[in-house]
């Protein structure tokens, strides 16, 4: 006889999360379920986001495609509740910085994300705003490391996601033009 449950069993599924971008004809909101943004230079490569491995030994760097620093964050749909993973670039981090500077973390952050031009390349514009999480219970943070390296279809290991690009330094925007897309190392 089976076990007959309303729920599945809590636990990592293996599932990955969806990539969310800001879509060009309407905002993306959502609340923040990370303490930080994770992100890393990225080239766009064959139809998709691949990660730089670095200016002296990244294959996509030595032919010549440009880079831009992507950051990523953990959040919960305000229009689905799915636990997503949101993209963003290094000119819209400034926003995300800024909160976490003044509330200590992003988690909790209720965020709005839109494109004035309506356009699918347009620049990113961010409204940040603490949430009321009297109404809301978040789900744990995921490791986005992991889960990006398995999007990414490469090995997740601890030691490896330590390591920066050598032309980039750890904070959001440092680098040449601030890893705007089209940038040379």
């Amino acid at each position: 006889m089976p076990n007959w449950q309303s729920t599945p069993p809590s636990g990592d599924t293996g599932q990955p999360l969806r990539i969310i971008r800001t879509p060009a004809d309407r905002p993306f909101a959502a609340i923040i379920t990370c303490t930080e943004p994770t992100g890393c230079c990225t080239h766009f490569v064959g139809n998709r986001t691949v990660p730089c491995e670095g200016v002296d030994v990244c294959p996509w760097c030595q032919d010549g495609h440009p880079w831009r620093w992507h950051g990523y964050v953990s959040c919960v749909s305000g229009a689905t509740l799915e636990h997503v993973i949101f993209e963003f670039t290094a000119t819209a981090s400034d926003t995300f910085r800024t909160y976490a500077q003044s509330f200590g973390g992003l988690r909790g952050c209720h965020f709005q994300a839109h494109r004035p031009s309506k356009r699918h390349n347009g620049r990113v514009v961010i409204a940040c705003k603490p949430a009321d999480l009297g109404r809301i219970t978040l789900p744990e943070p995921p490791n986005l490391k992991k889960l990006l390296c398995n999007l990414w279809g490469i090995q997740y290991t601890e030691a490896d996601t330590h390591r920066l690009p050598n032309r980039i330094g750890a904070q959001i925007g440092v680098g040449p033009g601030n890893g705007d897309a089209r940038n040379k190392p």
